[in-house]
């Protein structure tokens, strides 16, 4: 199918990615056209273009550990789970790509909790593809395998990092959502590489509307393949000094800086994958196309755009070994001014309460200037006769 019909009025549409599938700019598209949306029926559940922090919550892949933290993101999720559950509007989107990661239990949570008649969209790459930004993503949070090793442990069905992109798979998607929200109200978008616009037009079918979503511009760009490199040697000069969330936080702050603004002397070189991981990966590939064509779900593009052309790839892929001195000293700068910061949130986090409790007692000693003596006296007597016990002077009236 290449366009899908127009969900039903009051219908609600969950999009639960996948990463690197194009969600950043659908989101962002939905997030600038939120006012022509609402005027055409469609609202677009939450503040901001992702409620990536709250999705992860509702997923069970980051949960606090403090029980703070599981609170105020409880609070969140219910918020959230009941303005994309109680709308009225003619059709309701909710999108967070961190709503793929969850385990078969957290999706019937999230059904529960959404409604389990919800139209489940998945926007689907190559494999080939993802890979590279999944490696990245791995050394921004620590992660110090070389490509090829890492590749080796993706591609081995017996390795756990094996398992856990397996989660990803169309097969185990129709499984895991279809059994919760069954088959017929999932919809599998096979994205068109040749065409940037194919997942807007798409959604924007579903939802019965025309050139309303129009592209952002989305910083989100991946570094070369040396940054990277740069990135997984600091790693291991760090060394097994333990799991740090602050240095992992640099680390991913410092990749994003060098993707989406790269600095002068930065390499040109991408990252490819080596051909005998794609022809790999087209194996396996082989088998979700399987699945989708034999399922009960919607698919829209062609399910064979999830097979990549080998011959495009290197037999070898070399691993950078250098980079040049104007990028080692931005990099340097970089890591030392996000690290700063860092070490500072904590004060500054200290300084914002203290400013909002200066702010709170200024407002209260305003309203306290403007009550008059007397009432202010029998406030003041009522509350002094509180902390003893006492009853309170009898109100005139």
């Amino acid at each position: 199918m290449s366009t899908p019909s127009a969900l039903p009025a009051g219908a609600r549409l969950l999009h639960i990615g996948l990463p690197k599938t194009g969600t950043t700019a659908l989101q962002a598209s939905f997030h600038a056209a939120r006012a022509e949306l609402a005027q055409q029926g469609v609202h677009y559940a939450s503040k901001g273009p992702n409620p990536l922090r709250v999705a992860r919550y509702a997923a069970g892949t980051a949960v606090p550990a403090d029980a703070a933290g599981r609170e105020a993101l409880e609070g969140r999720w219910r918020r959230l789970s009941a303005e994309f559950r109680d709308s009225r509007a003619r059709v309701t989107v909710l999108s967070s790509e961190a709503f793929s990661g969850a385990a078969p239990e957290r999706v019937d949570a999230i059904a529960e909790a959404l409604g389990a008649d919800a139209t489940v969209v998945v926007t689907l790459r190559p494999v080939a593809a993802l890979l590279p930004s999944h490696w990245q993503q791995a050394i921004r949070h620590g992660a110090t395998e070389p490509l090829e090793e890492w590749l080796g442990h993706v591609l081995d069905p017996d390795h756990p990092f094996a398992a856990a992109m397996g989660r990803y798979a169309p097969e185990t998607l129709l499984a895991t959502w279809g059994r919760s929200f069954s088959e017929d109200r999932m919809v599998f978008v096979c994205g068109d590489p040749q065409d940037r616009q194919f997942n807007h037009r798409t959604f924007e079918a579903l939802l019965g509307i025309e050139g309303v979503l129009k592209q952002q511009d989305v910083a989100n760009s991946s570094p070369p393949y040396a940054e990277i490199e740069l990135l997984r040697h600091l790693n291991l000069a760090h060394g097994d000094r333990g799991s740090d969330e602050r240095w992992t936080r640099v680390l991913r702050r410092a990749g994003r800086r060098m993707g989406d603004t790269p600095p002068p002397g930065a390499s040109a070189e991408r990252l490819q994958l080596p051909r005998w991981a794609v022809e790999r990966i087209n194996e396996t590939a082989q088998a979700s196309i399987s699945a989708l064509r034999a399922s009960g779900a919607v698919v829209v593009g062609d399910p064979a755009n999830l097979i990549s052309d080998p011959d495009r790839h290197p037999v070898d892929v070399r691993s950078p070994e250098a980079v040049s001195l104007e990028m080692a000293g931005w990099f340097a700068q970089a890591v030392a001014e996000l690290a700063v910061a860092e070490a500072d949130e904590p004060a500054q986090e200290r300084v914002r309460r203290l400013e909002a409790d200066l702010a709170a007692a200024e407002e209260r000693a305003s309203r306290v200037q403007d009550v008059p003596a007397s009432r202010l006296a029998r406030a003041l007597a009522a509350k002094a006769a509180r902390r003893l016990g006492l009853k309170g002077p009898a109100r005139r009236s």
